[in-house]
């Protein structure tokens, strides 16, 4: 009985959801610590709106980081020695990686790919 009582004061002290800083791509993360459900209207209300502040913040942040890359294909172009194009290969790598971690971040957010809410 000793255990249970414990752990439902840990439970209580930490929140229903936060967001946590993601240094990889420089954005807030949402962490949910409860099934969304759970969370009375209030805080539905004050989690979406961090979705929503997080999510306006990738479409710009996925074009910094194609224009990184970019400016790293063409570093690559040059490039001469072997040493050098590996090491501009595997920031070209890293800069992908980022891209791919804020479109999965935008889908789950949003519930649909970055590409579907843009105009033609």
């Amino acid at each position: 009985m000793m255990i249970d009582d414990e752990l439902q004061v840990m439970n209580m002290a930490k929140p229903a959801f936060e967001f946590l800083y993601d240094e990889e791509i420089d954005l807030l993360r949402p962490v949910l610590h409860v099934d969304y459900e759970r969370l009375n209207a209030e805080e539905q209300q004050e989690f979406e709106w961090g979705l929503q502040q997080i999510s306006a913040q990738i479409p710009d942040r996925i074009q910094q980081f194609e224009q990184d890359y970019m400016n790293l294909y063409e570093k690559l172009k040059t490039t001469e020695d072997d040493e050098s194009f590996f090491r501009i290969n595997e920031e070209m790598n890293e800069v992908s990686k980022k891209i791919s971690e804020l479109n999965l971040l935008y889908l789950h957010i949003e519930g649909t790919h970055l590409h579907a809410n843009v105009d033609d």
